[in-house]
């Protein structure tokens, strides 16, 4: 059975209107996004779909319908051209006067909150923007953005600096509960200035939807180089610092660990002070094949203990790479392992025991 869409009655013009006459003469233009980020419990049809072209009463009667089957955070599926146009015929919208265009498809990732809505409402009729004496609880939308910048720049490591542009200060002040935030963004770009859509959600009906813009930095130690790494030779220990640096774009985010690059060779000249970049060096294998190595993993028992012992390599590797060490010098303890380079000569189990 189809849901009829009722239109909000606006003037006395407009009584009994219905879906089909929503649009009185343009036709509406829906425009299907390619690619979408959301948090919560569900996709509505504003997160994947652009009513901007739109008339804005279509918004207010559907914006917040959820635009495909109940979905479960954290996930990634693909709502299609096909699946929205059903959708929207399913809630009783007039295609005849209602035009969707865009992408065939929209790659949605859904991911858990980082408040949960609670689940029962205050019934008064609060404003829009609240004081800032927040529920006990609640996180801002300032905190939501921060802990979602901060997730995603998590594996980068360093301290991540957040300066929200002064265009919609206020709406960074709202909590959830009782607000709930659908946040859209470039994943891509990570750092520099992002520029962010926000659907804000009350007792399940859209609100509003605003646009905020924040300058995001990366601060955090790596190597640079100590003294001069000259063109062929090897990089050591102590050719090896670390240095703070400031990042703005998603440019080489420098190395952390020493092991990565000790042993491999110099391609272009670094002078003291300059960050290394992996187009400074030419990657070489540091384990060679037939040649000693040290097998690091540990003893499997009631106490975990770790040990170094010499195995041969079965095969050549570079930094991270997997290959096979043969343990033993006899046909009575012979065995076979498997580990990954971990530095020169260095090899660390795969599975840990030994």
């Amino acid at each position: 059975m189809k849901i009829v869409l009722q239109i909000t009655l606006i003037s006395a013009a407009l009584a009994g209107s219905s879906a089909a006459d929503l649009i009185e003469k343009d036709v509406s233009r829906l425009k299907l996004r390619p690619q979408v980020y959301a948090c919560g419990d569900t996709v509505t049809l504003a997160d994947v779909l652009d009513f901007a072209q739109a008339d804005p009463r279509l918004l207010a009667e559907i914006g917040d319908q959820p635009a495909a089957a109940e979905l479960v955070a954290p996930t990634q599926t693909q709502i299609t051209h096909d699946q929205i146009v059903d959708r929207l015929e399913e809630l009783g919208v007039n295609l005849a006067r209602v035009l969707v265009s865009g992408a065939l498809s929209c790659q949605v990732t859904l991911e858990t909150a980082s408040a949960e809505a609670v689940a029962d409402r205050a019934e008064d009729d609060a404003p829009l923007m609240r004081q800032r004496s927040y529920e006990a609880g609640a996180m801002t939308l300032a905190g939501v953005l921060r802990a979602r910048i901060e997730g995603e720049l998590s594996s980068a490591g360093g301290t991540v600096e957040i300066e929200f542009e002064r265009v919609g200060q206020e709406f960074l002040e709202l909590t959830t509960p009782p607000f709930d935030f659908s946040i859209r963004g470039n994943r891509g770009q990570r750092l520099g200035l992002r520029e962010f859509s926000i659907t804000l959600r009350r007792d399940g009906r859209v609100q509003r939807t605003v646009r905020i813009g924040a300058r995001v930095k990366l601060v955090k130690q790596v190597l640079v180089a100590a003294k001069p790494l000259n063109v062929g030779a090897y990089v050591k220990r102590d050719s090896l610092e670390y240095a703070p640096r400031i990042f703005t774009s998603g440019q080489d985010l420098g190395v952390d660990h020493p092991e990565q690059i000790i042993g491999q060779r110099v391609n272009s000249f670094v002078p003291v002070g300059q960050m290394i970049r992996a187009g400074d060096l030419r990657l070489v294998d540091l384990v060679k094949r037939s040649q000693p190595v040290t097998v690091i993993g540990s003893v499997t028992g009631s106490e975990a203990v770790s040990m170094r012992i010499t195995g041969d390599a079965l095969d050549s590797g570079g930094y991270g790479d997997t290959i096979r060490v043969r343990l033993g010098d006899s046909r009575d303890n012979y065995r076979e392992v498997r580990g990954v380079v971990s530095g020169v000569g260095t090899v660390r189990l795969t599975d840990g025991g030994l």
